[in-house]
């Protein structure tokens, strides 16, 4: 079955660094994601019928966001608020999650990139967005570090889906700037 990949940048980024300074404690800003080796971890042989990327547009590095369409992904970024917070990612990545459940017929899987589960006590987020694709006939999967994953995200993923931690493919999905390549 093919799948269809949702990918919260900012929030695997951050979490990821955070898992670093712990496996390799110093090198949080050298830290980087091999977008390739995480599509291809994500994606487990499966074919992608889409693949949508959502994150904050970061100073001066368009090279990131342009690696990201070479991949195949459909791209939206958005300007961080002058407080320095993400304005609307979440809901561009649920929108696009949406129209996906909507439009394609027959149901195929929804791979979720993230550990975020705020906004699902208001009836919104993205637990509720997979909670429409359940009831659409799709399946499920969120990808996610373990130790950053909402509780309630991860219940969800378990019972209706599947639930992968990104912690066991670490040293295969990410590198340290000049200091070690992905294994």
């Amino acid at each position: 079955m093919t799948v269809n990949i949702f990918w919260d940048n900012s929030n695997i980024w951050l979490s990821g660094r955070n898992v670093c300074s712990v496996k390799e404690p110093g090198y949080e800003n050298e830290f980087r994601i091999h977008f390739s080796k995480l599509l291809d971890f994500v994606s487990a042989g499966r074919p992608v019928s889409y693949a949508f990327v959502g994150g904050s547009v970061p100073p001066n590095n368009d090279q990131l966001w342009t690696r990201f369409e070479s991949l195949g992904a459909t791209l939206e970024t958005q300007e961080r608020a002058v407080s320095g917070g993400e304005v609307a990612v979440d809901e561009i990545i649920q929108l696009n999650m949406a129209n996906r459940i909507l439009d394609v017929s027959p149901p195929e899987t929804i791979v979720l990139l993230t550990g975020d589960g705020s906004g699902y006590s208001d009836g919104r987020g993205f637990i509720k967005q997979l909670e429409r694709a359940v009831n659409h006939g799709w399946n499920i999967e969120v990808v996610s570090w373990d130790g950053s994953c909402n509780r309630y995200l991860k219940a969800f993923a378990q019972k209706h889906g599947i639930y992968r931690d990104l912690d066991s493919a670490y040293s295969k999905v990410t590198f340290i700037n000049n200091v070690r390549w992905v294994q």
